[in-house]
């Protein structure tokens, strides 16, 4: 009886084939992340960086994620997806090391190039994302990848304020070796234990100076059935990298917030985050993906003008469930439209064209907003990340056109 429970709750939740271990690591990259994403704003802060050298370097992530994300997803989608994944994970390792030697945030510039070369900024690995979505029914999309979500802003949200502890406490460096175990650990999970879903391997088309220009010139050409959803995640980007991208640095130098109160702000925004992901994704694979995409933007200007509003600190805690929605809204089901709608041999050329036209054209919005609130203050960045979102909104309204199963 107990097994038949656990396996119809384990079938509710798209728990099948590679999912389970995603899930687990998902949970061990959260143990790290979780911690590391409450002190990277204030520890770049502490090696004497201006609030535009905090924005340079966020937006030096976005450029190169975006940009090698095509690359990444033509490559798993000709070799295979684990090796990229697993490369993914070195790419960050090194990083990792590189934040422990640093005493002045020159250093972290090779940090940034490194993030952004592993193209998973998000969580939108071309990759990864394309094996959670082969693991499952094609009904099962949103769903599977909410569960791994779930998974993995819960474990944020626990290890947080624990993160912003140890590292009042101790300094960063303790959080920075935690970060390097657990990517050794997801690498050898990843090698062991992970299924490669890649049905074929197509030949690589060779020529005197290697790949074939028109095959790599193409990768980087707007699919025409994604063009709707491009702009509106461009728009998207653009607006939430130049405000809430920075949030935490801000508060740091406008409130004088401590890393302890960036993990308790963190720990409700992951929670908020976990708790609605997975009801959203089997809503969103009943109702369809726009509506979700819509209810993102109009969440996301309510919490925008709480920010522009409040200057204490319970009020931008209250104002992290507000936030944490608009993420659960918007990541998974970006994902599960574009799959929906991308033909089954280049889904991970398609994941990785959405991350370029995102990240190009919206990576400077991080220096954008620092040079802003340098100039005029903290709500400066926040306006204009309210303007994007209404654009956004009115954009996915009219572009988006859904298909429906």
């Amino acid at each position: 009886m107990k097994t038949g429970v656990i396996h119809r709750i384990a079938r509710a939740l798209a728990l099948e084939k590679n999912i389970k271990v995603l899930v687990v690591e998902s949970i061990l990259l959260s143990l790290s992340f979780g911690m590391f994403i409450v002190i990277w704003q204030p520890f770049v802060l502490s090696l004497g960086a201006s609030m535009a050298a905090l924005g340079m370097l966020g937006a030096i992530i976005r450029l190169l994620g975006s940009s090698s994300s095509p690359v990444w997803g033509w490559l798993s989608d000709n070799i295979g997806r684990k090796i990229f994944i697993i490369l993914s994970n070195v790419f960050r390792l090194t990083a990792y090391i590189l934040c422990i030697i640093a005493e002045t945030w020159i250093v972290l510039i090779p940090y940034s190039v490194l993030m952004g070369l592993s193209a998973s900024y998000m969580q939108f690995n071309p990759a990864r994302a394309s094996l959670v979505m082969e693991s499952v029914d094609v009904k099962e999309r949103a769903t599977a990848y909410s569960v791994i979500m779930f998974a993995s802003q819960l474990t944020s949200g626990i290890i947080a304020p624990i993160g912003g502890f140890i590292a009042l406490i101790f300094g960063y460096k303790p959080i920075f070796y935690i970060a390097i175990v657990t990517e050794l650990i997801c690498i050898l999970l990843t090698k062991i234990l992970i299924k490669e879903t890649l049905a074929g391997k197509r030949e690589f088309k060779l020529n005197s100076s290697g790949l074939d220009i028109k095959a790599v010139i193409g990768l980087f050409k707007p699919d025409p059935y994604l063009r709707g959803l491009y702009i509106s995640a461009v728009v998207d980007a653009f607006a939430w990298g130049s405000g809430s991208a920075i949030l935490y640095g801000m508060l740091v130098k406008t409130y004088g917030f401590n890393t302890y109160q960036l993990g308790l702000m963190s720990t409700v925004l992951s929670l908020s985050w976990a708790i609605t992901q997975i009801p959203i994704g089997k809503l969103a694979d009943i109702y369809g993906r726009k509506i979700f995409l819509m209810a993102s933007e109009v969440i996301g200007a309510g919490a925008l003008i709480g920010w522009m509003i409040s200057t204490d600190f319970t009020s931008f805690l209250i104002l992290q469930i507000l936030y944490g929605v608009v993420i659960s809204t918007w990541v998974p089901t970006t994902i599960a439209l574009l799959t929906d709608l991308a033909p089954e041999d280049i889904k991970g050329e398609a994941m990785g064209r959405l991350q370029i036209f995102r990240g190009i054209l919206s990576f400077p919005a991080p220096f954008i907003g620092g040079i802003l609130y340098d100039i005029w203050g903290f709500r400066a960045p926040l306006l204009l990340n309210l303007l994007g979102a209404i654009s956004a909104l009115f954009l996915i309204n009219l572009l988006i056109h859904e298909e429906k199963q």
